[in-house]
């Protein structure tokens, strides 16, 4: 007995580490290639279903496709309703595991974990290392649940589970909750399938009980993604709600018609299961699959109202609003005479949210600047791909000589971004600000809100002023450090926080400074 249970442990702990090894090195899916990709293939509604198949059928986690969407829409790359069919379809793509199984595989398991090793152990085709590690975590999958069979068998004769039978013999109902049990313990539903169809293989449960234990799969998923996605907030909030509203409406529909058919004699579910297989395992494969499906349809059924509901219900946080960019598409590549119009519109947010950096040094908590950070530089990135994508069309001199100013700025920008970050970071560090620090604050943030005037209405008298404003004081800058190191009332490392805010303060100043004169160049070529 303790041989047997020590085989089943082992069989689960390579089943666990393959579903994780299998995450981690598609994980890296989400590139910008790929994203790209998605967002080609998503624009046909079957093309985006039968990739939703296959993303669940290679990852085997709607998980792991639920964070490569919720990346994308949260940047504004795939629309919403575009992702939530993706989602969708995904479900029917992890069922893939379950049939594998119901199926005995040994030979190949081991070819596949033989082959796949011996590649990567002696480093060959390393540019597709990420590939092979994958089918190498595909293969302790299905090996860990060969083992976990393997142990069941026997264990399934035992005192201990001929009493667990008997109880779902006295009630069927309750292996419902065995399903749920499942899932909360089995992060991955298909894997909870795939060991509650191992663990079956002896018999333990009959047949309604078994196809009830499948059905609250759906309540269990429903109830790990909620609590699980408690802490998340705006898009990926969002998908997670999405996905456990899906999985209800099916679990309470499939356990609804299961329950119908057993009081009414009615054929249904079960009868159509015994016409597709002859073994309980089959029977409780093609139960998943068919749960999966009324996930979909009821996934589907809500598309016209669930981008809204879902956008009241968890609204999108500033950061991701930010990350996303509002005027840039596609579609604007195919009008480049006006498309650095819509780029001057993005680098506005870029500036006003560099005001927003501001805000969190003076104290602020409601901003949360790191990941207001890590979307500017997201919004950054975007600009800047698309003017490399403008520079690569057959665009004429004077459109080429304008995108070329508008890359220089775009860096002048992001560096401003990069900088006025550092300088709220370490200021909002520090806590009460001295009043110095204070007056350091506000002098920058009235050099960035005519930025954003100069930037936004481009008119000379606005663009002169930021110029005036940001001439050097050099000067000035050391008086003021003279004056840091004459107070008394600081400590030596607040002084010297404060002496390296007055140096992030001046190279703002100049990367303003370069705006600026960069704003009244462009003016002056207009003019001419």
């Amino acid at each position: 007995m303790v041989e047997l249970i020590a085989l089943y442990l082992a069989g689960l702990s390579f089943f666990f580490t393959g579903v994780e090894g299998i995450s981690d090195n598609l994980r890296q899916l989400s590139g910008r290639r790929f994203r790209r990709m998605l967002v080609r293939a998503t624009h046909n509604p079957v093309a985006a279903g039968l990739l939703g198949v296959g993303l669940g059928a290679i990852t085997q986690s709607t998980s792991v496709v639920a964070f490569i969407l919720s990346g994308m829409a949260a940047s504004g790359l795939l629309p919403m309703s575009r992702a939530l069919v993706v989602l969708a379809w995904s479900n029917v793509g992890t069922a893939l595991l379950v049939f594998i199984a119901a199926m005995d595989l040994h030979l190949p398991i081991l070819f596949l974990i033989g082959a796949s090793g011996l590649i990567l152990a002696f480093k060959l085709f390393n540019r597709w290392k990420p590939g092979f590690a994958g089918l190498l975590s595909i293969g302790l999958v299905f090996f860990g649940l060969d083992m976990a069979k393997q142990a069941f068998k026997p264990l399934t004769s035992s005192p201990g589970f001929t009493d667990a039978a008997k109880l779902f013999d006295l009630w069927p109902d309750a292996a419902f909750f065995l399903g749920i049990a499942m899932r909360t313990v089995v992060h991955s539903s298909s894997a909870a399938a795939a060991v509650t169809i191992t663990i079956n293989k002896g018999g333990m449960l009959g047949e309604f009980p078994a196809m009830m234990s499948i059905a609250g799969l759906g309540l269990g998923t429903a109830l790990a993604t909620y609590l699980l996605s408690s802490n998340l907030r705006g898009v990926p909030r969002q998908i997670a709600v999405f996905q456990s509203a899906g999985n209800i409406v099916a679990c309470l529909l499939a356990a609804g018609l299961l329950l119908f058919e057993r009081w009414s004699g009615e054929p249904l579910l079960m009868a159509m299961t015994h016409r597709l297989s002859a073994t309980t395992s089959g029977r409780m494969a093609y139960m998943y699959l068919v749960l999966n499906l009324m996930i979909v349809f009821a996934s589907l059924a809500s598309l016209r109202w669930a981008p809204k509901w879902l956008a009241w219900w968890c609204p999108p946080t500033p950061d991701q609003d930010l990350s996303r960019p509002m005027y840039l598409q596609t579609e604007a590549l195919n009008s480049p005479e006006t498309a650095l119009d819509l780029v001057a519109l993005e680098q506005q947010r870029l500036v006003r949210a560099v005001s927003h950096f501001l805000e969190a040094a003076r104290g602020d908590k409601a901003i949360r600047l790191k990941l207001l950070h890590v979307a500017a530089g997201q919004l950054g990135g975007e600009i800047t791909h698309f003017l490399e994508s403008l520079m690569s069309l057959p665009i004429g001199v004077d459109l080429t000589s304008q995108v070329i100013a508008f890359q220089r700025k775009e860096e002048t920008l992001r560096a401003l971004e990069e900088n006025v970050f550092l300088f709220a970071e370490v200021l909002q560090n520090q806590g009460n600000l001295p009043e110095m620090a204070g007056r350091l604050v506000e002098a920058l943030d009235t050099l960035v809100l005519t930025a954003m005037d100069a930037l936004g209405t481009k008119d000379i008298t606005d663009i002169t002023l930021l110029v005036q404003l940001t001439e050097d004081r050099g000067g000035m800058m050391e008086r003021l450090r003279g004056r840091l190191q004459l107070d008394a009332g600081q400590t030596a490392a607040s002084i010297a926080t404060l002496h390296y805010a007055t140096t992030l303060f001046e190279r703002n100043v100049w990367l303003l400074r370069q705006l600026a004169l960069w704003l009244r160049e462009d003016a002056r070529l207009s003019a001419a």
